[in-house]
C-alpha cells in the first residue's frame, strides 16, 4: 500500500511537470512545428519517468529503424493499454494519431494535445481526406506518426481487424511503414493470464482513473516491444495490400510465443 501512494505521488509530480513545460512551451513557441518538435521530445522523455513510476520494465528488441534519426517512418502498432503510447515514447519521440472522443475527455485530452496528438474522427468519411492529408504532411515534415490501426484496445486474445485510411497517409508521402508488436509478459512476476490481464489491458468499459490506480498497486510489470520488418511503400502497392501486410506482420509476431 504504502508503495501505491508513492507511486501516485509521483506521478501526479511527473504529470503537473509536463503540464507546467508543456503550456510554457506552447505560449513561448509561436512556429508550429516547431512547437510540436518540442512537444514530441518532451512527451518521449515524460513517458520514460512514467513508465519507471509504473513499474513498467520494457526489453526493446531489434530497434534498428527505430534508433535511427537518419529517417522517420509511420509507425504501427498493436493496441493492448495506454502504456503502449508510453512505451513507443520513451524510445521515439513521435506524434500519435489519437480518437477525437479523447480530445473531449476530461485532464486526458490536455495531455493527448501536449503529447502532441493528432485528433481523428475515424468514422466521418467527409474529413477522412483532410486528415490523411495531414498525416501525410507530418511524414513529410520528418515526423514519425504512430498509428493503432485497430481503432481501439483489444483485451489480449488477439489482434482486432486493421482499419485502414490512415495507412494512405504512408503512400502519398512515400515513407516506409515499421510495425511493431508490443507484448506484456509478467505482472509481480506472474505471467499475464486472464485473471490478471485487466490490470495492464486497457479496453471495454474500463475507467482510466480507476484502471491506473490498480496498476500502480503492483510492483512491477514487464514488457516487451518488438520492432518487425520494415514495409517499403512502392507506388504499386495499394492501401489494402499494406493494411494486410502490416496486420499479418504484427499478428504473427503477437501470436508466437
Amino acid at each position: 500500500m504504502f508503495r501505491k501512494y508513492i507511486r501516485i505521488i509521483a506521478v501526479f509530480f511527473i504529470v503537473v511537470s509536463f503540464l507546467i513545460i508543456s503550456f510554457i512551451a506552447d505560449k513561448l513557441i509561436g512556429n508550429s512545428r516547431r512547437k510540436l518538435l518540442f512537444f514530441s521530445k518532451n512527451a518521449s522523455f515524460h513517458t520514460r519517468l512514467l513508465l519507471f513510476a509504473f513499474g513498467v520494465k520494457v526489453k526493446y528488441r531489434n530497434i534498428d529503424n527505430l534508433s535511427t534519426k537518419e529517417k522517420n517512418f509511420l509507425i504501427v502498432s498493436n493496441h493492448l493499454s495506454y502504456i503502449d503510447v508510453f512505451i513507443i515514447f520513451s524510445l521515439v519521440p513521435s506524434v500519435f494519431v489519437a480518437n477525437s472522443e479523447l480530445n473531449d475527455e476530461f485532464l486526458l485530452g490536455t495531455l493527448t494535445r501536449y503529447a502532441g496528438a493528432v485528433f481523428v474522427e475515424r468514422r466521418n468519411r467527409t474529413k477522412l481526406s483532410e486528415e490523411i492529408d495531414l498525416i501525410s504532411d507530418l511524414l513529410n515534415d520528418g515526423f514519425n506518426v504512430v498509428l493503432f490501426p485497430e481503432g481501439t484496445t483489444s483485451n489480449g486474445d488477439g489482434i482486432l481487424p486493421f482499419k485502414n485510411p490512415f495507412i494512405t497517409a504512408a503512400m502519398r508521402s512515400v515513407v516506409d511503414i515499421v510495425p511493431v508488436c508490443v507484448k506484456y509478459r509478467r505482472i509481480d512476476g506472474e505471467d499475464i493470464n486472464s485473471t490478471n490481464r485487466d490490470d495492464i489491458y486497457y479496453y471495454g468499459d474500463a475507467k482510466f482513473f480507476d484502471h491506473a490506480l490498480r496498476l500502480l498497486s503492483h510492483k512491477s510489470v514487464d514488457a516487451e516491444m518488438l520492432e518487425l520488418e520494415k514495409i517499403e511503400v512502392k507506388p504499386e502497392h495499394t492501401r489494402k495490400e499494406l493494411s494486410n501486410l502490416a496486420y499479418k506482420i504484427i499478428s504473427s509476431a503477437y501470436l508466437s510465443s
